[in-house]
C-alpha cells in the first residue's frame, strides 16, 4: 500500500486538549509535590499522585489516537504516535460515514447568546464481514477528502488527483481557528504555572 494519496491529521481539538491536559496535570503534580512539607506533606503527596495519575491516563488516550491513510489499494488505519496499523482493501469495506453530535459547553446567559457548542465527530467504517471500526479523531475536513477519494477509487476512476495542500491547509485552519486560540490560552496558563514552580525551586 504505497503511493499514499491522502493522510489525515488528528482532530486539532482532540490532540491539542490531550497534549495540553497531559502537561497541565503533570505541572500540577509537580506543584503539589513542591508544596508537600511539614504537616501538609501527606495531603500534598496525595494530590501530586492524583494529578500524576490523570496525566498518565491522558497520555494513554493520546497514544490511542488513530489516523487514516488512503492509497490506490485501500485504507490504512494507523495509531498516530505508534507504528501499529491495520490494512483494509476496498473490497473489504462496505460503507464509510461520519456522524456529528453537538454538546453544549456553555448555554449562554440570555436569549441573545447562542452559547458554545462542541462538535464531536465519529467516523464509522463498516466492513462486509459485519464488523465496524469507529474513530473519533477525524475532522470534518479530513473526512470529506477521505470519502471523496474512497468513492472515486472504489468506482475505479482512472485519474486521481491528490488534494491541493494550500486549499487543504486553508480549510484546516478555518475549521480549527477557535481551537487554536483555546489551546494557546491553556498553554499560556501551563507556562505561567511552570515558571512559578521554577522560581520557587531556584529561590
Amino acid at each position: 500500500m504505497n503511493d499514499i494519496l491522502f493522510k489525515t491529521k488528528p482532530r486539532l481539538f482532540l490532540f491539542g486538549i490531550f497534549v495540553s491536559g497531559f502537561f497541565f496535570f503533570l505541572i500540577m503534580s509537580l506543584f503539589c509535590f513542591q508544596l508537600s512539607n511539614g504537616e501538609h506533606q501527606i495531603i500534598g503527596y496525595s494530590f501530586a499522585g492524583i494529578f500524576a495519575l490523570f496525566s498518565i491516563l491522558i497520555l494513554y488516550q493520546l497514544f490511542k489516537i488513530r489516523i487514516l491513510k488512503i492509497s490506490r489499494n485501500g485504507i490504512i488505519i494507523k495509531k498516530y504516535l505508534l507504528p501499529q496499523k491495520t490494512n483494509l482493501k476496498f473490497e473489504e469495506i462496505k460503507t464509510i460515514k461520519q456522524t456529528e453530535e453537538k454538546t453544549r459547553i456553555y448555554p449562554g446567559v440570555n436569549m441573545f447568546e447562542k452559547g458554545f457548542l462542541l462538535s464531536n465527530y465519529k467516523t464509522i467504517i463498516s466492513l462486509k464481514n459485519s464488523k465496524k471500526i469507529e474513530l473519533i479523531s477525524l475532522s470534518e475536513t479530513d473526512f470529506y477528502e477521505v470519502e471523496k477519494l474512497f468513492f472515486k477509487l472504489k468506482r475505479g476512476e482512472g485519474k486521481i488527483k491528490k488534494p491541493k495542500k494550500q486549499f487543504y491547509l486553508f480549510s484546516y485552519l478555518l475549521e480549527n481557528g477557535g481551537t487554536i486560540l483555546l489551546i494557546l490560552f491553556i498553554n499560556i496558563l501551563n507556562i505561567g504555572l511552570l515558571s512559578e514552580i521554577i522560581k520557587k525551586t531556584v529561590a
